[in-house]
C-alpha cells in the first residue's frame, strides 16, 4: 500500500510538474510521505483516511487550480474518482482515434503499431541466434533453459483469481484518474460554495423564535446537567433501581447525539442576518448553552470513566473519547462563529481541518498498546479487580509486547496463567503465518512483535491440542474475526 501510494503522489507530480507549485503541494507531499511511512509500519483505518485526503489536495493542487483554494479546488478530486471507469474510454479512443501532441500528430494506436513492426525484425533475429548458440553452446543452453523454466513457472503459478483481479483493476483505474483526470468544473459546485444567509421577512419572529429556542433548550440542559451534577460528580453512581451500565453505558450515545445537534442548530441560528445574531440577548442565550454543552461532554468523560472503572478500557472507548474531545473543538470554533455570525462555511472548513489533524496524529498511536497497559495496570493497583483476558490477547500485534512485560510482572495466579497460556497459543499460530508471510504483506510493527512474541515463548515449547482447545485463541482466523468486546 505504501509503494501504490508513493506511486501514485509520483506519478501527479511528474505528470503535472510543469503546473502550479505552491506552499500546500510541498506540505502535502511532506505530510504523504510521514503517512506512506507509517503505512510501511502499520496500516489503519485512519492511515487510510489521511492518505486518501492528501492524495485528493495534490491532484487537485496540481489538475484543478483554476478553481478557488480549498474545499471548492480539493472535492473536485473526489468527483474525478467517482467518473473513474470513464477514464478506460478516454484511453480507448486516445489509443485509437486522437491524435495526441507528444506524438507528433499520430494516434498513439498507429504509434503502437509502427513501433512493434520496426522491432519484428530484431526479434525474429534474436530468436534465430538463441536457437544456434543454445545448440552449440552447453553453458548458454542450460542458462537460456533455466531462464525458460522460471518464466514459465512464473507464469503458470499466476494468481488470477477473481478477487486479486478486481483489486488490480480498481488500482489501474484509479491510476488513470491520477494520469489523466477528467476536465474539472469551470466554477465552484453547489456543495462548495459559500452558504448564504438565513433571510427571513420579518427579523422581530425570526428573533423571537431564535430566543425562545435557546432559552427553551438552555432549561433543558440545564435540568440534565444538574441531575449529572448529582448523580455522576456528587455521588458518582446512579439513583437506587438503574443500573449502572444502563446509566453509564447506554447513555454516552444519546448525550453524544444531543451535543452534535446542538452545534448544528447553532451553526444555522447564527447564519442569519446581523439585525437578529448581532443583539446582545441571543448572544448571551448561546453562549449559555455553550456552556452548558460543555458541561454535558465533561459529564460525557466523566460516563467512559466510570464505566472504564467496572469494566475495561476497550479501543471503541478509547475513540470515543477523541470524538468527544473533536467536539468539544467544535464548540471552542462555534464561540467565534457566534461573535463574527453569517461564516458557516468558514467554520465547517476549520472543523474539517481539526479532524484531519486528529486522524493525522492517530495513525502513529499504538492504542491497542497502550489500552493492554491500561487494563493490567488496574490489576496491578487493585489485586483482585477483574480484566478480560481473552480481549486484550486479541488485542493484535501492537499489544503483544505491553502483554510480554505485563506477564513478567503480574503475580501467579489465574489470570496471568490464563494470559501466559493464550499468549502461547498466539505464538504457535503466529510462528508458521510469519515464516509463510510475502513481502507485500509485511508491517514493521507486526513483523517487530512477532520476533518479540515467538523470542518469548521459544523457552516455553509448544502446546498440547488440549491446551491449545482450551485458550481464546482458536487460530489464526477466528481469532481476528473474534468480536473484542460487545460495545
Amino acid at each position: 500500500m505504501a509503494i501504490f501510494v508513493v506511486a501514485l503522489a509520483a506519478l501527479v507530480i511528474a505528470r503535472n510538474w510543469s503546473a502550479t507549485r505552491n506552499t500546500r503541494v510541498g506540505l502535502t507531499c511532506l505530510l504523504l510521505v510521514a503517512s506512506a511511512w507509517q503505512t510501511a509500519v502499520e496500516i489503519s483505518f485512519t492511515n487510510i483516511v489521511v492518505e486518501i485526503a492528501l492524495l485528493a489536495v495534490l491532484l487537485a493542487e496540481f489538475r484543478f487550480y483554476e478553481l478557488p483554494a480549498g474545499w471548492a479546488r480539493w472535492s473536485e478530486s473526489i468527483v474525478a474518482w467517482s467518473a473513474a471507469l470513464g477514464r478506460w474510454m478516454w484511453l480507448v479512443q486516445a489509443l485509437n482515434e486522437r491524435p495526441r501532441e507528444v506524438t507528433s500528430g499520430r494516434p498513439v494506436g498507429e504509434r503502437i503499431g509502427r513501433l512493434l513492426r520496426m522491432a519484428l525484425p530484431a526479434i525474429i533475429l534474436l530468436v534465430v541466434f538463441i536457437s544456434i548458440f543454445a545448440a552449440g553452446n552447453r553453458i548458454f543452453h542450460d542458462f537460456f533453459n533455466r531462464g525458460a523454466n522460471h518464466f514459465y513457472d512464473w507464469f503458470a503459478g499466476f494468481n488470477f483469481d477473481l478477487g486479486r483481479s478486481i483489486l488490480w483493476f480498481l488500482f489501474a483505474t484509479l491510476g488513470l484518474v491520477f494520469l489523466r483526470p477528467p476536465e474539472g468544473a469551470r466554477a465552484p459546485r453547489l456543495w462548495a460554495r459559500s452558504l448564504g444567509e438565513w433571510r427571513r421577512a420579518d427579523a422581530s419572529m425570526a428573533f423571537g423564535q431564535s430566543a425562545l429556542i435557546l432559552l427553551a433548550l438552555n432549561v433543558l440542559f440545564f435540568a440534565v446537567n444538574t441531575i449529572d451534577v448529582i448523580y455522576l460528580w456528587q455521588r458518582a453512581a446512579p439513583p437506587a433501581g438503574v443500573l449502572a451500565r444502563d446509566y453509564l453505558y447506554e447513555g454516552v450515545y444519546s448525550l453524544i447525539t444531543a451535543t452534535v445537534l446542538a452545534g448544528v442548530i447553532l451553526t444555522f441560528l447564527f447564519q442569519q442576518p446581523a439585525e437578529v445574531t448581532g443583539r446582545r440577548t441571543l448572544r448571551l442565550l448561546a453562549f449559555a448553552w455553550i456552556a452548558q454543552n460543555f458541561v454535558l461532554i465533561a459529564g460525557v468523560f466523566l460516563r467512559l470513566k466510570l464505566f472504564m472503572d467496572l469494566s475495561d478500557v476497550t479501543e471503541k472507548r478509547v475513540y470515543v473519547a477523541c470524538f468527544l474531545l473533536l467536539v468539544a473543538v467544535g464548540f471552542a470554533l462555534l464561540c467565534g462563529h457566534v461573535l463574527r455570525g453569517r461564516l458557516a462555511s468558514r467554520l465547517l472548513w476549520r472543523n474539517v481541518v481539526a479532524t484531519f489533524s486528529l486522524f493525522f496524529v492517530l495513525q502513529f498511536l499504538n492504542v491497542s498498546g497502550w489500552v493492554a497497559r491500561q487494563n493490567f495496570s488496574r490489576v496491578e493497583r487493585a489485586p483482585g479487580s477483574g480484566v478480560n483476558v481473552p480481549y486484550n490477547v486479541n488485542l493484535g500485534p501492537g499489544a503483544w509486547p505491553a502483554l510480554i512485560e505485563i506477564a513478567g510482572r503480574l503475580p501467579a495466579g489465574p489470570v496471568r496463567d490464563e494470559m501466559t497460556l493464550d499468549l502461547r497459543a498466539r505464538a504457535q499460530i503466529e510462528r508458521p503465518r510469519s515464516a509463510a508471510v510475502d513481502w507485500r504483506e509485511r508491517q514493521r510493527r507486526r513483523d517487530q512483535n512477532t520476533t518479540a512474541l515467538l523470542n518469548w515463548a521459544a523457552p516455553s515449547g509448544e502446546l498440547t491440542s488440549e491446551e491449545l482447545s482450551s485458550t481464546a485463541v482458536k487460530d489464526l482466523h477466528s481469532a481476528e474475526r473474534a468480536p473484542r468486546s460487545s460495545d
